[in-house]
């Protein structure tokens, strides 16, 4: 069942990839020369993949000038500011001149799926890269204490973080979600705050992308 999951949600994420959001633009995005940026997606598309995971995020990356060589995605998963957690690493070879032709744009695909058993949650999902030349994917799993449901939660994408071009060799967090078993309020997410030793964000699952201009 995993493994057809796993395929549903590569077809679904070409199929988006080859229809509607080949229209959009570098210049509907940031300025600056190296951005990221969420990939919008229709009603419909939105429903397709609720029916696949519990979240996704998807986003572009653009390099105007054309210089990315590769990339690697992955999570960190943050029990109270302790990161405790370290999975995926996927490293992928990207805009590859002699293969596919300098491309400026690259597109990413989180997804997050989490389930109770004896006392345990299970988070599981896939993660996706795709250029014009090619594309990597990767699933990952990992189990921590707290089965029972959450009672506050929230996610979003953390591109507001930056400050102009996308620096070269740096894990960069793209998007988070986290939730809190113990308490039914939460405070304003900040990620400066989340990222250290603290008492308001119980569970923070931080996705990362790392940007480099060598080849692999």
């Amino acid at each position: 069942m995993k493994n057809v999951m796993i395929l549903m949600v590569s077809f679904v994420f070409v199929f988006v990839l080859l229809t509607g959001c080949e229209t959009l633009s570098s210049s509907s995005f940031s300025t600056d020369s190296r951005a990221f940026s969420e990939m919008p997606l229709s009603e419909n598309e939105q429903l397709i993949f609720s029916m696949l995971a519990d979240q996704i995020f998807y986003l572009q990356f653009v390099d105007r000038n054309k210089e990315f060589r590769s990339m690697e995605v992955g999570l960190d998963y943050y029990y109270y500011g302790e990161l405790t957690e370290s999975v995926g690493g996927m490293k992928i070879g990207a805009n590859d001149p002699e293969i596919e032709g300098e491309k400026e744009r690259s597109r990413v695909l989180f997804t997050f799926n989490k389930e109770e058993s004896k006392g345990q949650s299970l988070i599981s999902g896939e993660m996706k890269v795709m250029d014009d030349g090619g594309s990597g994917h990767s699933p990952y799993s990992f189990s921590h204490p707290g089965g029972m449901e959450s009672v506050s939660s929230t996610h979003g994408y953390l591109f507001d973080r930056l400050e102009g071009d996308v620096p070269y060799g740096e894990k960069i967090y793209v998007a988070y979600h986290v939730e809190n078993n113990e308490s039914n309020s939460m405070r304003s997410f900040d990620m400066n705050i989340a990222l250290q030793p603290n008492d308001d964000f119980e569970h923070l699952y931080a996705y990362y992308v790392i940007i480099d201009d060598e080849a692999l």
